[in-house]
């Protein structure tokens, strides 16, 4: 049996070395289906991938409409990715403009997207780790037609796929390297993490406010952080302290 146009997008994605050719490849299996135009952003940040929330991590929106998006910063007027938070299928940016009870502001956005052609758009939600939410947003340069209900669902799983193998190879990418804390280390960064000052940890461990010093700074130098905050965050992130072990 021949491969769908589905089985060769999901291969072929699993297959690329770079991101730009994954966005690539999404454009073209989108263009099959009569849009032209995709932007996908993270909603929220993504701890996992060590990247915050950005509109238009990959896109070929118009360079225009996507300088005047971020100039006015309508990331936080656009009700598209706002809906995003309510719901986990598919949908039609009519459907955000005639459904619901749109502010001044957010019709304002809706409008001139329609103004920059990017006409009968589509919107697909991909929620991920830890409350972690991405989007792909999409849409026509011309008038073709609402989706039917068959075309939202082809369209939802190139989405879902093109995000597990862009993000896949983002961690690639971006894989760090494998960071060993002693159990001293873990010690003192727990009663830190507890808000103990280095002088109070010396007294409780019996060790010199040297010694805490010294392991303090192997610390920050393994995790890349430079305050104990953020030392923190990555120990607990890397699996190397217990939250629940974090007063």
């Amino acid at each position: 049996m021949a491969n769908s146009a589905i089985d060769c997008f999901i291969e072929a994605t699993n297959s690329a070395r770079c991101s730009a050719h994954i966005a690539e490849l999404f454009a073209s299996a989108l263009n099959d289906f009569g849009y032209d135009r995709f932007c996908y952003s993270l909603i929220t940040d993504h701890p996992s991938l060590g990247l915050n929330a950005g509109h238009g991590i990959q896109s070929n929106y118009p360079q225009d409409w996507i300088s005047h998006y971020a100039t006015n910063q309508y990331e936080k007027k656009d009700p598209v990715p706002r809906h995003c938070f309510h719901t986990n299928r598919p949908f039609t940016w009519d459907l955000v403009v005639k459904e619901l009870e749109l502010k001044k502001d957010e019709k304002k956005v809706m409008n001139e997207a329609r103004d920059a052609r990017l006409l009968e758009g589509i919107a697909v939600p991909i929620c991920g780790q830890n409350g972690e939410l991405a989007g792909v947003g999409m849409a026509r340069s011309a008038k073709g037609g609402a989706p039917d209900r068959n075309v939202l669902s082809k369209i939802h799983a190139l989405s879902q796929q093109f995000h597990l193998a862009y993000t896949d190879l983002e961690r690639r990418n971006r894989s760090e390297e494998i960071i060993v804390l002693t159990a001293r280390e873990k010690e003192i960064l727990l009663w830190a993490a507890d808000g103990k000052s280095d002088s109070v940890i010396a007294e409780i461990l019996g060790i010199s406010h040297s010694t805490v010093r010294f392991h303090m700074n192997n610390i920050f130098r393994k995790l890349h952080a430079n305050e104990r905050t953020l030392a923190t965050v990555k120990a607990i992130r890397h699996g190397l302290i217990l939250p629940s072990y974090v007063c």
